[in-house]
């Protein structure tokens, strides 16, 4: 059976090996190269051999680890927020906010309202957990003020990516928690902010000074954390509620001990290392400046993400083909809510070399002149 992507026999944290063959490697959301730091490899090795491969159970159940609550409450400290809760995968982690408050709720029906952007979790969170959902245009503020009039009187909940990767955006994440009603929420999935944004690399919570019981942070602990599972931050009351009342926390079997000893030992790095996160945005600099002198159209300078559209998706996947050859790794990639064409997504990450960029630049320019 043909293959979207290449199956990779091994990886660091800038390469790709295919086929026996090595490629820089332009993909994924590993923005601080931390899943092959030895610290954090170390780290894993050793959650590994004190408690076993396993969460085991729920922890409602079964109970915590020691690494679970020490996880919490480093990334609760991280976030500079009340309290943490960790779960098994990011997407799990939108699912359990939007079942806790849906419980919670006076309404039947509960009202939440949304970017039209967001990534798939959250609306899918939205509908398992019942709620009644209005979208708002992207990043669209005039628009978001108007449905929170609208539905001041529910408390609705509101929810937005925090930065959009994919769309070189930001969400008006101040705005929308300045005006918001006083008995709704803010749930921000902030995957790919934290270990990116704000001055120290704490999210979009650090970028933009939020703090405020009704902010609630979701996120992947698999993006620039390097390690894998999922985070919800922020008052200590809306972490109980999500602890007693989402049955998808109740319900699943805890983060895996590895992966809580890695991200540990990730939230350490990136507090001892603020050169790691200075490294990421020179690279992130000097993507985007590659893609003005391309023509490409950059977006979102902040971001280390680079998105390269194509006529079609027969052009996105030769245009990959074509970097494959060159000795590159950059995936041609099918993103929802994405209109007819094809994309190339380019990620950089603090590892990266200025030569391992130039040499991006040249295999970009030479490939898009010739396909024009």
């Amino acid at each position: 059976m043909r293959r979207e992507h290449p199956a990779f026999s091994s990886t660091s944290a800038t390469t790709v090996t295919v086929d026996g063959v090595e490629l820089v490697a332009f993909h994924g959301c590993g923005y601080l190269g931390l899943a092959h730091d030895p610290r954090v490899r170390a780290a894993a090795a050793e959650g590994l051999s004190l408690f076993g491969a396993s969460g085991l159970a729920s922890r409602n159940t079964s109970g915590s680890l020691d690494l679970h609550e020490r996880l919490e409450q480093r990334l609760a400290e991280f976030l500079r927020v009340e309290a943490a809760l960790v779960v098994a995968d990011g997407y799990l982690a939108d699912i359990a906010v939007a079942q806790a408050l849906a419980s919670s709720a006076d309404a039947p029906a509960p009202i939440a309202l949304h970017d039209d952007d967001v990534h798939p979790s959250l609306t899918d969170a939205l509908a398992l957990a019942g709620y009644r959902a209005f979208g708002y245009g992207q990043g669209d503020m005039s628009h978001a003020l108007a449905l929170m009039d609208l539905h001041k009187q529910a408390g609705p909940l509101v929810v937005t990516d925090g930065a959009f990767a994919m769309h070189g955006r930001l969400a008006p994440a101040a705005e929308l928690l300045r005006h918001l009603p006083p008995t709704a929420r803010l749930l921000i999935d902030d995957s790919h902010g934290v270990g990116v944004l704000g001055r120290s690399g704490r999210g979009v919570s650090e970028l933009f000074g939020l703090e405020d019981p009704r902010l609630i942070l979701t996120g992947s602990l698999a993006k620039a954390l390097g390690s894998g599972g999922g985070f919800i931050a922020g008052a200590a009351a809306t972490i109980a509620a999500v602890r007693r009342r989402a049955t998808s926390f109740s319900g699943t079997t805890a983060l895996s001990p590895p992966l809580c000893a890695a991200a540990l030992a990730s939230l350490d790095v990136i507090d001892a290392e603020p050169e790691r996160l200075e490294r990421l945005r020179a690279n992130v600099g000097q993507l985007h400046r590659t893609a003005r002198r391309l023509g490409l159209g950059s977006r979102g300078t902040y971001l280390p993400v680079l998105r390269v559209e194509t006529e079609s998706e027969a052009a996105a996947q030769r245009l990959s083909a074509a970097l494959h050859v060159e000795g590159l790794y950059a995936p041609a990639i099918r993103y929802h809510g994405a209109d007819a064409g094809g994309v190339v997504r380019c990620a950089v990450t603090s590892e990266h070399t200025a030569s391992d960029l130039r040499r991006l630049e040249d295999a970009l320019a030479h490939h898009l002149t010739e396909g024009a």
